[in-house]
């Protein structure tokens, strides 16, 4: 299994598992029948930044790190300089528009980023509509979305 899979099967434990020791995750990915050690469960950890936060049963469990506003407006500048196409704004509506395959991370981003000046958001494969609270709000998204020009 590529590391990234594993990676992604490791969120996917911690949502399902309160896990306190690395040897509970070498038990549980091989249950899922991924054969790994506890060396390699150890770089995982430090790569994933997995904390260890309070347990509801008492002791410490593992956990992903809270995305804080910073990591969350560089991914999004990451994103859009190399996925974006063009913003527009009508009232409370700012509509971006990216590259295929690219609106979803977008939207998601935007939601975190955004979630003051925003109402909702909907996307597709290369669109997001963005509803905002205010008129002003709108026009302030546009004006955000268009230093990546």
């Amino acid at each position: 299994m590529r590391k990234k899979d594993r990676h992604r099967l490791i969120t996917r434990l911690l949502t399902e598992h309160s896990i306190q020791k690395q040897e509970e995750f070498v038990e549980l990915l091989g249950e899922k029948s991924v054969e790994v050690t506890q060396a390699t469960i150890s770089r995982d950890i430090k790569e994933m930044k997995l904390i260890k936060v309070p347990s509801t049963d008492g002791g410490y469990r593992y956990s992903l790190p809270a995305e804080t506003s910073e990591d969350v407006g560089m991914k999004l500048e990451k994103l859009l300089k190399d996925a974006f196409v063009s913003v527009d704004q009508m009232e409370k509506f700012v509509s971006l528009k990216t590259l295929p395959g690219n609106a979803s991370a977008a939207a998601n981003l935007i939601d975190k980023r955004y979630k003051k000046e925003l109402f909702s958001t909907i996307n597709d494969d290369d669109n997001v509509l963005m509803i905002t609270k205010t008129q002003e709000a709108a026009h302030y998204l546009k004006q955000e979305f268009l230093r990546y020009l």
